[in-house]
């Protein structure tokens, strides 16, 4: 992928080429789209109304144009035309004598499936309207090389491109093309030649691709229509991933859009909290719907969550921890702790409980991997542990995790049972607005 300096110098590149390369061998869709079709003898017979090309190479190559001829549309191979001149297209042999083509299952048609729609720059995660394609010639044929997003594209098309650039130019401010290379580009409103919806090729591959918040920020500029598709088309942990990144109401709106086994996928791939927060937005018929189609285990330990007021510990807790008995030894706990951890996201401390799970003490993940093997964890830990109950106020616990410079608080229950902790993450996504998060890196590294 091109970074943000090899990008302008294509479009630069585009722009000083441009003049001298136009007439020749640059072509835009919207110039071959209306162009009449002439038979050998020079009678006109139709009119280009689409175009396809192959998406088998880097640059889609170009294959068949659909001409309107007699109020009847039918394809034609690109290699039945002779000649393509500026003002019309001019085919090698009669119409009637030439074999209908049909665009295959891997062919984007450039008008239909791209010119006018939006599309996701993926290289600046944006989403841009498609004013044109820029397409060139070559001696193996003629390519797709981007989408230009410019207003020159507008312009060019409703035919005063040339006077508003001039004044433009004579005003110091000239119109800069804004081309994006093919491979930046992934279309949202794709459909297949013979009318079934797909989408170019891999689905989604390049969006897939980017870090969650990312994705996150393409998505929340689409309808909640093409929000749905693009999560849909997401593997269940990068959909979880991104969903967690959104809005609230945009998350909302995506998981109410999303087929049932979907959405409980993605809600069993998240944190339990997290998974609770999501349902918290949903209407109550269709939170019911999704813990429905979860696995009941997992389905369980988001409901305890729904029981608790979001601004509370226990609404932004998450029930994912490590806990231990005071009489396990170090060495044991670190055995536990490493199948534990592909379970538990956030494994910051290890708590220790007595054998009806009330909370006896802490410790740190630093002082367990330095401690004697043999020694007995109850030995070792901490046994004033700072901890919040579940009803206690979401800004108090902030305060807390703040004050002593916390990565997690455990929360007991009023009998003074572990039931969860709130991560220092927790804390951010309860202060901080989802945009605002975004910026911030996440913590990975475990301290006291």
């Amino acid at each position: 992928m091109m970074t943000t300096g090899n990008s302008l110098c294509w479009n630069q590149l585009i722009d000083n080429a441009y003049g001298q390369i136009h007439n020749r061998c640059m072509k835009y869709l919207s110039s071959i789209v209306g162009r009449p079709v002439l038979e050998p003898s020079g009678q006109p017979v139709g009119r280009i109304q689409d175009v396809s090309a192959s998406q088998t190479d880097r640059l889609p190559t170009l294959t068949a144009c659909l001409i309107r001829a007699a109020g009847v549309d039918r394809w034609i191979d690109l290699h039945a035309f002779q000649e393509f001149t500026a003002h019309a297209v001019t085919l090698q042999r009669p119409l009637d004598t030439i074999q209908p083509y049909e665009p295959g299952p891997m062919e984007v048609l450039l008008r239909r499936d791209v010119l006018d729609k939006q599309i996701v720059d993926v290289h600046d995660y944006r989403v841009v309207r498609a004013n044109d394609v820029r397409i060139i010639e070559t001696s193996d044929g003629m390519c797709v090389v981007g989408v230009d997003a410019s207003l020159r594209a507008v312009l060019r098309r409703i035919g005063i491109a040339a006077p508003i650039e001039a004044l433009a130019r004579m005003l110091g401010k000239p119109l800069h093309s804004n081309l994006i290379a093919w491979d930046d580009v992934e279309t949202l409103e794709a459909s297949g030649a013979g009318g079934g919806r797909i989408r170019l090729k891999i689905p989604h591959e390049r969006i897939a691709r980017l870090h969650p918040a990312d994705i996150a920020d393409i998505v929340e500029q689409l309808t909640p229509q093409q929000r749905a598709e693009v999560i849909e088309a997401l593997d269940v942990s990068t959909a979880a991933d991104t969903i967690e990144e959104m809005e609230d109401v945009e998350a909302a709106e995506v998981m109410e859009a999303l087929a049932h086994e979907k959405a409980a996928d993605i809600l069993e791939e998240m944190e339990p909290d997290d998974a609770a927060d999501v349902l918290a937005d949903l209407s109550e018929v269709r939170t019911e719907q999704l813990l429905e189609h979860m696995e009941p285990s997992e389905a369980a330990g988001v409901k305890e969550l729904l029981a608790y007021e979001h601004s509370t510990a226990g609404g932004l807790m998450t029930t994912e921890y490590i806990s231990v008995e005071a009489d396990i030894s170090a060495q044991a706990t670190i055995e536990y702790l490493r199948a534990r951890a592909p379970l538990a996201e956030h494994i910051y401390y290890v708590y220790i409980v007595d054998g009806d799970g009330h909370l006896a003490g802490v410790l740190s993940l630093r002082d367990l991997i330095v401690a004697d093997p043999a020694a007995r964890i109850g030995s070792i830990m901490v046994s004033n542990v700072r901890y919040v109950t579940v009803d206690e106020d979401a800004d108090e616990v902030a305060q807390m995790i703040g004050k002593y410079n916390l990565l997690a608080l455990p929360v007991v229950g009023d009998d003074g049972r572990l039931v969860g902790i709130v991560t220092v993450d927790d804390i951010v996504d309860h202060v901080l607005p989802p945009e605002r998060r975004r910026r911030l890196p996440q913590l990975t590294v475990m301290d006291d």
